[in-house]
């Protein structure tokens, strides 16, 4: 399964909407906070598209939606959150023990708004940057997961 992973959208949902048409093959889309009300907008425009999501420390009035939340897809474990909670600019540490925690093969945050990913043994941690507010040299930007059974592959995308 394609899974089109974003955070940080900040009420700016231009670049998302570009990354979802640039990808019409992808079957979910994973938000990972801040501005997640965003997403309300998305499903009007994308209705045969699964959407998940999270909520960030700029959310506020988010009502039910969670902090956190833990998916499976293919059979993998996949461990959402922002990533305020988990102190992820400074170090992972808190994120991969969350992770090993909730016997996740896949943690997904945001909140840096910087694209990285991180391997360790069969786990990947990864966040895909902003796809409105870049922080790094590189663009705004967004990560696709192929998920299946056998592996997981990840490949970001800017924009």
């Amino acid at each position: 399964m394609k899974v089109l992973v974003m955070s940080d959208t900040h009420g700016y949902i231009a670049n998302a909407r570009r990354a979802i048409e640039k990808n019409p093959d992808v079957e979910m889309v994973i938000h990972l906070g801040d501005y997640c009300r965003d997403v309300a907008e998305l499903e009007q425009l994308y209705p045969d598209k699964r959407f998940e999501y999270v909520y960030g420390n700029s959310d506020f009035g988010v009502g039910e939606t969670e902090a956190e939340k833990t998916l499976e897809i293919e059979g993998r474990r996949i461990f959402l959150t922002h990533g305020h909670k988990y102190s992820v600019k400074w170090d992972l540490n808190r994120i991969h023990a969350k992770a090993e925690t909730e016997n996740a093969h896949i943690a997904l945050y945001g909140h840096t708004h910087i694209a990285l990913v991180e391997r360790v043994c069969d786990r990947m941690v990864l966040n895909p940057g902003s796809i409105s507010e870049s922080r790094s040299n590189l663009s705004e930007s967004y990560a696709i997961l192929d998920i299946s059974p056998e592996k997981v592959d990840a490949e970001f995308f800017y924009i």
